[in-house]
């Protein structure tokens, strides 16, 4: 048996071993907390013929024992109740109970699970429903934050309403609606094969109502993580520190990050569970300090996998996220050798992304990735054609528009070179990240305000920043083409693109004829200058910037006398 056959069937053995529960076991795990865990036993590890009858009796059993039942777990009775009304109305049941069940049958059961949620708050303390409403609220305005919603307090305030009732009813409209929502629907109809992401360390739980299946950490998103909730985050830095006296600052860092990682991880554990590995999966970024040791970056992430392997009691939902460098593709070969998956980031051309593709493919991973970091590579071509646009007769929209087509290009012709060599995309995904919205002047010959994500519909993986998403999910009428990915793009943007010369080193392969083809072309045996192209050099900047100011928070909070 191979790595990967002993990989899929350890997975699906953990699978198999999740049975549904009895109703007096779920009422268990929800008075003590563990809401989340007893959803996903309903929603994923329920067979669906016996879904409604489990579900009914759990209402009946949480309804019943509410008289004797403390403030702390009518709260819990509560977010279970909510959680489970929305859940049924979001995408989320598309994983498991949708094979079995129509979408009456889903609403009526999201009806009378709402109406429950109604009867116990009526019985409910006021205090315990005012606590949880101002909880809610602060979530959603935090959140809301991170999406760079117009006013953040009043979308919060209107979202969670005056009562538990109008949060769900608030919540389940807006998850039920949006271009993302739209997105995974079509996927799950066979329409595309697009999966997506949530590019951020937080607020997964609600980017899965819309049908994401795959998380993106780094140094800045988990620092950004700790940011959005302090009080969650402050007490876990703070246990780690007084747990660890010993450590040094880097290991202090590291068990943070492995907290993050985790909470997520379980979040999408199901996933990774139902589809036998290849979704589900968190993505980990080694020490970016690190992006030129080799060794370093196995040892590490060797020893992460373990001790995840350890706590979740299986095969860990994770990919570690490595830079595409040499140093970086050595540690991908051995890393996917083991069965571990990779995440080529800090990735910008094809003379990284293809031996890092030849790589994982040969590997016995169960899922790796080969990221275009989209965003990263248009911005500093745009700069290059600004700064040279009336030497060569361009306007200063010419050379934005055409920059903006920068990063979709190089994926489009990825995608078309995977396929070509027969890769199987179900285990070696093409992932587009670092998306960006394009409005204003100098963008208005655009066909849509985000090719990144229109226009690379049709790719294995889409990960999306909160504000992008909060975009495209408030902005009318854009087109969803499942297969727009295979679409060329326009020939007055690569006109345009012949005279940068970072778009040149991205797009071009040995091999093909000269268009293209930049002045010094660069191989990843040239460790030197890969480090030095423009977008390597300023994304590794400010990726090891975000590690210190990571590292030095935590470090601030040690007690005086440990510093």
């Amino acid at each position: 048996m191979s790595v990967l056959e002993s990989l899929q069937a350890r997975i699906r053995r953990e699978r198999q071993a999740q049975q549904p529960r009895a109703a007096s076991e779920l009422v268990e795990a929800i008075h003590s907390g563990r809401v989340q865990e007893a959803r996903d036993n309903l929603l994923f590890f329920t067979p669906p013929a016996e879904f409604r009858g489990r579900l009914a009796a759990l209402r009946q059993a949480l309804e019943s024992g509410l008289s004797s039942a403390g403030k702390n777990e009518q709260g819990q009775t509560l977010r279970f109740l909510a959680d489970m009304a929305i859940s049924l109305r979001s995408h989320l049941p598309a994983w498991n109970l949708r094979a079995g069940m129509d979408e009456a049958a889903l609403a009526a059961e999201a009806e009378a699970t709402a109406a429950a949620l109604g009867r116990v708050a009526q019985a409910a303390a006021p205090e315990v429903v005012r606590a949880l409403l101002a909880d809610w609220q602060a979530y959603a305005r935090a959140r809301l934050d991170a999406e760079k919603a117009a006013d953040p307090d009043g979308a919060a305030r209107d979202l969670v309403g005056a009562s538990v009732l109008d949060y769900v009813d608030h919540v389940s409209a807006a998850v039920s609606s949006g271009y993302l929502r739209r997105v995974a629907e079509a996927r799950y109809r066979g329409e595309t094969i697009t999966e997506l992401g949530n590019d951020y360390a937080a607020y997964l739980d609600y980017a899965m109502y819309l049908g994401v299946s795959f998380e993106t950490t780094n140094p800045p998103l988990i620092d950004l993580a700790w940011l959005a909730d302090p009080e969650r985050w402050n007490a876990v830095v703070d246990r780690i520190i007084a747990a660890n006296p010993g450590a040094d600052d880097a290991e202090l860092a590291r068990r943070v990050t492995l907290e993050v990682v985790l909470a997520n991880m379980r979040l999408l554990r199901p996933i990774f569970l139902l589809s036998e590995g290849r979704m589900g999966l968190v993505s980990l970024q080694v020490n970016p300090k690190k992006h030129d040791d080799a060794a370093t970056m196995i040892h590490d992430a060797t020893a992460i996998y373990r001790e995840l392997e350890q706590e979740l009691g299986g095969v860990p939902n994770v990919v570690f996220k490595l830079p595409a460098t040499r140093a970086g593709l050595e540690a991908c070969r051995h890393l996917n050798s083991l069965g571990m998956g990779t995440n080529a980031t800090v990735n910008f051309g094809l003379f990284q992304e293809m031996p890092f593709a030849e790589a994982s493919a040969a590997g016995q991973a169960t899922a790796s990735y080969i990221t275009e970091m989209n965003g990263r590579l248009a911005f500093p071509v745009r700069d290059e054609l600004l700064a040279r646009a009336s030497a060569l007769g361009l306007s200063e929209a010419e050379a934005r528009e055409a920059a903006a087509w920068s990063g979709v290009a190089v994926h489009k012709k990825l995608l078309r070179l995977l396929r070509d060599k027969g890769y199987d995309l179900s285990r070696l995904r093409a992932l587009v990240a670092s998306l960006r919205w394009y409005t204003g002047p100098g963008y208005e010959g655009l066909p849509n305000p985000c090719p990144d994500v229109i226009d690379c519909m049709g790719t294995t993986v889409i990960t999306i920043f909160p504000n992008i998403r909060h975009a495209l999910d408030h902005a009318p009428d854009l087109p969803l083409n499942g297969t727009q990915i295979d679409e060329p793009v326009p020939e007055a943007a690569l006109r345009v693109l012949e005279h940068s010369e970072i778009f040149k080193q991205a797009y071009w392969l040995p091999g093909e004829d000269d268009r293209f083809r930049p002045a010094k072309p660069l191989v990843l045996e040239d460790e030197a200058g890969t480090a030095a192209w423009a977008p390597v050099a300023a994304t590794l900047s400010e990726f090891c910037n975000a590690y210190d100011r990571f590292v030095e928070r935590i470090a601030a909070r040690r007690p005086r006398c440990c510093r």
